[in-house]
C-alpha cells in the first residue's frame, strides 16, 4: 500500500499537473469575479420580490378586513352609529362617555386607523446570504487584483504547459 502512494507523488508534482491546476484555479477565480456581482444582484432582486410579496399580503389582509367591515356596517345600524361617533368624536345626548386615557382623544380615530390596528404584521423572507468567499470578489478594490491574479495563473499555466510539451 505504501508503494502505491509513493508512485503518485512524481505525477502530482510534475509540471503538467501544476500547469493544469493553475489553469483550473485561474478559470475558477475569473469565473467567480465575473459571476459574483450578478449573484449579488439576484439576491437583491429576491429581497425586493419578497418585500413586494409581503406588501401584497398586507394589502390583501386590508382588503379582506374592509370587505368584512363593509358587509357588517351596512347591515348593523348600531355598529354604524358607533363608528360615526368614533370617527367624529361625538356621542349621543342620552349617553355619557368615560374617558380613561386623555391621549386617545388626540389620536386618529377613523375607520382606516381602526382597520390598520387589526392588521397582522407580515415578515419579509430574507434570501440566503452570498458565500463569504464570493462576497470578497464583489469588493471593488480587490476585483482588479483578483482578475490580474487569475490571468497570471492562466498565462503561467500556458507557459508551463508549452515548456513541458517542448521538453
Amino acid at each position: 500500500m505504501r508503494a502505491r502512494t509513493l508512485i503518485w507523488i512524481p505525477f502530482l508534482l510534475s509540471v503538467g499537473t501544476v500547469s493544469w491546476a493553475l489553469l483550473i484555479a485561474g478559470l475558477l477565480l475569473l469565473g467567480a469575479v465575473i459571476l459574483a456581482p450578478a449573484m449579488a444582484d439576484v439576491k437583491s432582486a429576491e429581497y425586493t420580490r419578497n418585500d413586494t410579496q409581503a406588501t401584497v399580503q398586507l394589502l390583501d389582509q386590508q382588503l379582506q378586513l374592509q370587505s368584512d367591515f363593509t358587509k357588517a356596517a351596512s347591515t348593523d345600524p348600531v355598529l354604524m352609529d358607533r363608528l360615526s361617533s368614533r370617527a367624529f368624536n361625538s356621542q349621543r345626548p342620552n349617553e355619557e362617555a368615560l374617558i380613561l386615557d386623555p391621549a386617545v382623544q388626540q389620536q386618529d380615530r377613523s375607520v382606516k386607523s381602526l382597520l390598520a390596528e387589526s392588521l397582522k404584521p407580515v415578515e419579509v423572507k430574507k434570501p440566503a446570504p452570498l458565500n463569504p468567499l464570493l462576497e470578497l470578489t464583489t469588493n471593488h478594490a480587490l476585483r482588479p487584483m483578483l482578475i490580474m491574479l487569475a490571468c497570471t495563473a492562466i498565462c503561467l499555466s500556458f507557459f508551463l504547459g508549452v515548456k513541458y510539451e517542448r521538453a
